[in-house]
């Protein structure tokens, strides 16, 4: 079959398709590794097919088979309007500048129209009991929805966005595009499918879809279990190991 090849700098977007998209949906493996997971499990509810390849002279030497085809590091998947980029391993580090600009500039020259990219926030700086979704959107984005935004929280001025997501609403403010990023509290440390959860319910209202969220919260609680099993254990180990203690 024929491919489409469209060149940015030292990224190679392999295509088996012209695509025509009028939404781009993505996340990494940030904070929580929110983005990664909200796009991914959007990707499989959607019903998406795989319609590219991105690759780089520095992508990840890792490749997995997901229904007898080899998933590689960085894939684009296409339904109705949605353009998702979806990243199966994290960004290899010199990737981290080159694949998202590269991916902002590719949306912006096939017509896409707007950007939803996921992301996290580190929960350690939360206020106590606020658990509101943040979003960072761009002054374009703000212009076009102005009038559908007031039950959503900007982030704090205070708080900052870094990495790949920084680059890319970067990128789109420059071009001015309309682009948002969608940012709930997160866990630091683990994976969080409830902060998932929680970002792909915000973008189920701003985009009116209707993406099952029940999954990655019942993920959720299994995971918390899982942590507090090895918790336990741990404690357990910890205490078994310590010296006696001797009275006189």
């Amino acid at each position: 079959m024929a491919r489409i090849v469209e060149e940015i700098g030292r990224v190679r977007l392999v295509l088996t398709e012209r695509v025509e998209a009028r939404i781009l949906i993505s996340g990494f493996h940030g904070v929580g590794h929110v983005g990664w997971i909200a796009t991914r499990y959007i990707a499989d509810k959607l019903g998406t097919r795989r319609v590219g390849i991105v690759l780089t002279p520095d992508m990840p030497a890792f490749v997995s088979v997901v229904k007898n085809s080899v998933a590689a590091p960085y894939e684009l998947h296409l339904k109705d309007d949605y353009l998702l980029f979806v990243t199966n391993t994290p960004l290899a580090q010199r990737d981290l500048s080159r694949v998202p600009l590269a991916l902002a500039e590719y949306a912006l020259k096939a017509g896409v129209e707007e950007t939803i990219l996921f992301g996290g926030l580190d929960k350690r700086f939360a206020a106590e009991n606020d658990d509101s979704v943040r979003i960072a959107p761009t002054r374009k984005y703000v212009e076009k929805h102005s009038n559908d935004l007031g039950w959503l929280k900007v982030i704090e001025e205070g708080l900052g966005i870094v990495g790949p997501l920084a680059l890319m609403l970067t990128f789109y403010e420059a071009y001015d595009s309309s682009a948002v990023a969608i940012l709930p509290y997160a866990s630091p440390d683990r994976p969080d499918p409830l902060a998932a959860s929680k970002a792909i319910e915000v973008a189920n209202k701003l985009l009116s879809l209707s993406v099952d969220t029940e999954e990655l919260r019942e993920e959720a609680v299994l995971l918390e279990r899982r942590i507090e099993e090895i918790q336990r254990r741990l404690s357990e180990i910890t205490r078994e190991r310590e010296p006696p203690s001797y009275h006189v």
